[in-house]
């Protein structure tokens, strides 16, 4: 982690000092470069006021003597005596002393020379046609190396004809002057020659070298100050500052929420500060929404804890219903399978039966046993519709209770003789009896007998020939509710089946095992209208030990109103 905080910091410097140190650099590069040109500008400035000075001065010589040529030519008693000094000779033993002297070079030279010393080299020749060419110009000057290599800066100015120099250069051209040499003809005004001055430029180079030396050294200088005051203030302000808050944020970030930075502490100025107090704002934001989270999150896992007991709940109570579905949509098929059976089956019985008593031999008791079969296939075939029936206006919630004042003896009477026949065809022994205690209570009498029918069809169904169904009437012992036993030797119905048998279109596993004729609504039938009275139906059972079906109906009793009984 400090290699990685070393390297940021690196990376950190490098990106500002680099940008810096290249702008300082070029900066003082065109400082420099601006100056060497200033420089030079400025000493070629002072080599020409020095050799427009000199030049002044040798031209005053020069217009010293062509001013008193006379008086030197002329002897005290007034005679003209040409001494050989004129201004050609006085300029150009001068220029040749201060030659001597110094390292200056003066030359009086001219295109079309008398003396050969006096010949213009290249660049005099081109100051000369210069000056021909521009008449107003005074000055011409140019940096020049001559043969032994030293390197001169050389100024020029015209040498013009004057009223002086008539006697000599003047007219009438080709005519000899006083100095031997033929006149060139030439007017006032016309340029004669060239005076040139050549000032060495060791000494200027050298000291526009020292002044360039310097100057990079002060700027070296300057850019090291700056560079170690960028550094200073940015390890001081910038770096350091930075360190501590990024190892605030670390820390943040290793889940310590209540780090803080003290700007003060840190050094922190400006922008720096700013952004520490803004981190703080955000840590403070952070431990705040942190904790408020954490609640949140404890609240939500509990609720999903709770959500997820529910779904299990609702999963298993789905694997349960799912299971009962699948149950019930085997006990559907089953229960058409035997549907059609049912109603094929009495239907067919009914036919064969009708057919027989067309017969004419058929006579004395076999006449009475066909029509007792025919009797026994219809009473089963109109049960059969009206269980279908009422399962419909049940499940449609179009059945309601009809109360009237019951008698338990005539309901037993009434299902004698509904189940009697069904007992002979099976040679069943059909038994029955009604308690004495009984009071009259309020009823649907017609719902209570279709239990009760729906229990004894079960009964003989279920049950072997020669067998016994009891059918018994009696009232709780606590008073209360009215009870019908239903018992019969049949096969039996385990405790599982049990849970079942009162379902629609269910029947005992026994009953698939080994069918027998039913719809499988009978029990749920009585079950509904049991409940529809606010009683129940239970069962008493074992496998091969027959069964008992035991229907409570609450007591109530009747209200007798002048005379007439009416169930209110």
């Amino acid at each position: 982690m400090k290699v990685g905080i070393t390297m940021a910091r690196f990376r950190l410097r490098y990106r500002l000092g680099l940008p810096i140190t290249i702008v300082i650099s070029l900066l003082i590069a065109v400082s420099i470069v601006a100056d060497v040109r200033l420089q030079e500008k400025q000493s070629e400035e002072s080599l020409r006021e020095q050799a427009y000075i000199l030049s002044q001065q040798m031209q005053a010589v020069w217009d010293f003597v062509t001013a008193n040529q006379d008086r030197i030519n002329t002897d005290a008693d007034g005679s003209y005596n040409f001494k050989g000094l004129h201004c050609s000779i006085a300029g150009t033993s001068v220029g040749a002393l201060f030659t001597n002297r110094t390292d200056y070079v003066i030359r009086y030279v001219s295109d079309k020379p008398r003396n050969e010393k006096n010949t213009a080299d290249e660049l005099e020749n081109e100051a000369i046609d210069a000056f021909r060419s521009n008449e107003s110009l005074r000055e011409y000057a140019a940096f020049d190396t001559a043969e032994n290599g030293v390197e001169y800066y050389r100024y020029l100015i015209p040498l013009k004809m004057t009223s002086g120099c008539v006697s000599c250069h003047g007219n009438p051209a080709g005519e000899m002057d006083v100095t031997g040499f033929e006149k060139e003809g030439l007017a006032d005004g016309d340029l004669v020659g060239v005076a040139n001055i050549s000032i060495p430029t060791d000494t200027y180079h050298a000291n526009l070298g020292d002044r360039i030396l310097l100057r990079v050294l002060l700027s070296i200088a300057v850019l090291a100050a700056c560079l170690f005051t960028i550094h200073y203030v940015t390890m001081r302000y910038v770096l350091r500052p930075l360190d501590k808050v990024e190892s605030a944020v670390q820390k943040v970030g290793a889940g310590n929420l209540e780090t803080h930075i003290d700007p003060d502490e840190i050094n922190a100025k400006d922008e720096i500060r700013t952004l520490a107090l803004r981190f703080n704002d955000m840590a403070s934001e952070l431990d705040s929404f942190s904790k408020n989270l954490e609640g949140k999150v404890s609240e939500r896992t509990e609720q999903l804890a709770e959500a997820n007991e529910m779904l299990a709940r609702q999963a298993k109570a789905l694997e349960t219903a799912n299971a009962q579905l699948q149950a019930e949509d085997r006990y559907k098929s089953h229960y058409f399978t035997m549907m059609s059976h049912e109603l094929r089956t009495p239907l067919t019985a009914i036919r064969a039966y009708i057919d027989m008593l067309k017969d004419p031999v058929l006579d004395g008791p076999m006449r009475e046993n066909v029509i007792q079969a025919i009797q026994a296939n219809t009473i089963s075939l109109s049960k059969l519709v009206n269980n279908i029936l009422d399962s419909a206006r049940l499940e449609a919630g179009a059945v309601k209770l009809e109360q009237h004042v019951v008698d338990a003896s005539d309901i037993v009477n009434e299902l004698a003789k509904t189940l009697e026949p069904l007992a002979l065809a099976k040679r069943i022994s059909l038994q029955y009896h009604a308690a004495e205690d009984i009071p009259l209570f309020l009823a649907d009498e017609e719902k209570l007998l279709h239990i009760l029918e729906n229990l004894g069809v079960n009964a003989i169904k279920y049950s072997e020939e020669e067998n016994t169904v009891q059918i018994t009437a009696y009232l709780h012992p606590e008073g209360k509710a009215i009870c019908f036993d239903v018992a019969d030797e049949g096969v039996g119905i385990s405790e599982e089946d049990q849970q079942i048998v009162f379902q629609k279109f269910m029947q005992a596993e026994s009953a698939i095992i080994r069918p027998v004729s039913g719809s499988g609504l009978g029990l749920s039938l009585a079950k509904e209208y049991a409940e529809l009275h606010g009683g129940t139906i239970t069962v008493r059972s074992a496998p091969g030990k027959g069964s008992t079906f035991t229907v409570r109906i609450p007591y109530r009793e009747p209200v007798f109103d002048l005379g007439q009984e009416d169930a209110q």
